[in-house]
């Protein structure tokens, strides 16, 4: 699973936002419950979310180092990069509570994960970087 999420990652490239677009437009990043628990594959769609909307932040970063971005993005950055450092630490919570089957812990962080990427989304999208259409 995670070298699929990986492979697709990679293939986004500078072009990815159409391809980004199709790959997360039917991810649905709905709340985790007891009785909704956290599967792999839920697992895996919001790794790939939270990942699609990095790698378009690390292009717009590197836009902005050669002066191709806006004339904010070195504040809009630093904006978004409140949301985008939680994320590493939180996956690896995440893969771990799914991988030991830990439900209680996963939808926890499952949940925080959904709305920290919601909320990176809005930042972002207030900033005028667009991460894509996932729901």
């Amino acid at each position: 699973m995670k070298r699929i999420i990986l492979a697709a990652i990679l293939s986004l490239g500078l072009a990815g936002c159409a391809q980004m677009q199709a790959i997360t437009g039917g991810i649905s990043l709905a709340s985790a419950s007891i009785s909704n628990p956290v599967t792999p594959t839920k697992e895996g769609e919001i790794e790939l979310a939270l990942d699609s909307a990095v790698q378009v932040l690390k292009t717009y970063k590197k836009a902005c180092a050669a002066g191709t971005a806006d004339k904010n993005c070195r504040d809009n950055i630093g904006q978004i990069q409140a949301y985008t450092r939680q994320i590493k630490p939180m996956v690896v919570q995440l893969r771990n509570f799914v991988d030991t089957n830990d439900q209680v812990n996963a939808v926890v962080v499952y949940n925080q994960l959904t709305t920290l990427y919601t909320n990176m989304k809005a930042a972002a999208t207030s900033l005028g970087v667009s991460l894509g259409s996932t729901s």
